[in-house]
């Protein structure tokens, strides 16, 4: 078959040009992937949409993350401190990612002496096509260095990030399989809040400023929200102080997703997080909205038996506006249907 498929037909000369442009412009969409040496940067059409970096403190991320109309839709701090008006705390709040708070009594959620390090250790595969661009990674959870002993590996992760633009939204598909790296150990997840797949959002778009708002697939909204099941929450507000125009960043569950009806430590200060292993520390504290009042989806904490993995899948959505519970249903019966793509 010829390359352009308009050569195969007759037109007049200013329809057959017409044609020909605009097959071959169409093709200049296209997502593409640019290696270095820390990083490996995703862009549409020669715009960044986010960067995966190996090593950002004590795990990788994807960061700066831009949405529709190239807007941030993360808080710039600690990658950037020179951003005003961003309050500088919990520096382990770092664009996406992915990390918990006790895994075998170690902590790899904060940053620092004593807690552990998520390690990048290679990419398996990557690719860019006029539809999407995706990169999987393998890591390893280290714990921490103790006196001169070298760190010892808990868990083996692959992970997978699928990058799309459907319909003006910005889509990244996240995909991750957790396992022992040794046969015939179990790995023990402790009951915390402290986790697990997180993003924390622009400092005009939290929650407790007046623009800002959170709309989950339970009914709550705002505070409310925090401690309680959803299959999705909607974080929505300006992306910059004062500005007019709103835009969202939607974070969805797959029902396949280990323990998908885990509970949201999702604050109104701009922590977005959904947590499948914590109890103890949101039932005494979350609010007695109707979600609120049902019985935890399960019990927590988890140990991971020997020679098993633990298999998550989440979705986020980068919009303009507001979503509605039309909205939020509507796309997470679409990802629903996905099947998963690691195994």
């Amino acid at each position: 078959m010829h390359p352009f498929p308009c050569f195969r037909l007759v037109y007049s000369p200013l329809a057959l040009f017409l044609l020909c442009f605009t097959t071959v412009g169409s093709s200049w969409a296209q997502f593409s992937l640019e290696e270095h040496t820390d990083r490996i940067d995703v862009l549409h059409d020669g715009q960044l949409l986010t960067s995966y970096r190996f090593r950002s403190g004590s795990k990788p991320v994807l960061w700066p993350i831009l949405g529709p109309d190239q807007q941030k839709m993360t808080r710039s701090y600690p990658l950037d401190d020179t951003v005003e008006r961003e309050e500088h705390d919990h520096p382990h709040h770092r664009g996406l990612w992915m990390t918990f708070g006790e895994v075998d009594d170690w902590d790899w959620w904060a940053e620092g002496k004593g807690r552990g390090v998520v390690a990048h250790r290679r990419v398996v595969d990557k690719g860019a096509s006029s539809s999407d661009a995706f990169i999987v990674a393998e890591h390893e959870w280290l714990s921490p260095m103790k006196d001169s002993q070298e760190p010892t590996t808990i868990l083996k992760e692959t992970c997978c990030y699928t990058f799309r633009i459907e319909g003006g939204e910005h889509v990244i598909d996240c995909e991750y399989v957790l396992k022992s790296p040794t046969a015939g150990k179990q790995v023990h997840f402790g009951d915390t809040k402290e986790g697990m797949f997180a993003i924390r959002v622009p400092e005009s778009m939290r929650a407790d400023r007046p623009a800002g708002e959170m709309l989950s697939s339970s009914g709550d909204r705002g505070g409310d929200v925090w401690g309680k099941s959803a299959r999705w929450v909607d974080y929505s507000g300006p992306t910059v102080p004062g500005g007019k125009d709103l835009y969202g960043i939607a974070m969805l569950v797959h029902p396949e997703s280990f323990r998908s009806q885990g509970l949201w430590h999702a604050r109104t200060y701009g922590l977005f997080a959904h947590n499948p292993f914590g109890i103890k520390d949101f039932l005494p504290n979350r609010t007695q909205t109707e979600s609120g009042r049902q019985d935890p989806p399960h019990s927590g904490g988890y140990t991971l038996p020997a020679n098993e993995s633990l298999h998550f899948m989440y979705r986020v959505i980068l919009h303009r506006d507001r979503w509605s519970m039309e909205t939020g249903n509507q796309r997470w019966n679409e990802f629903a249907k996905l099947k998963p793509r690691l195994h």
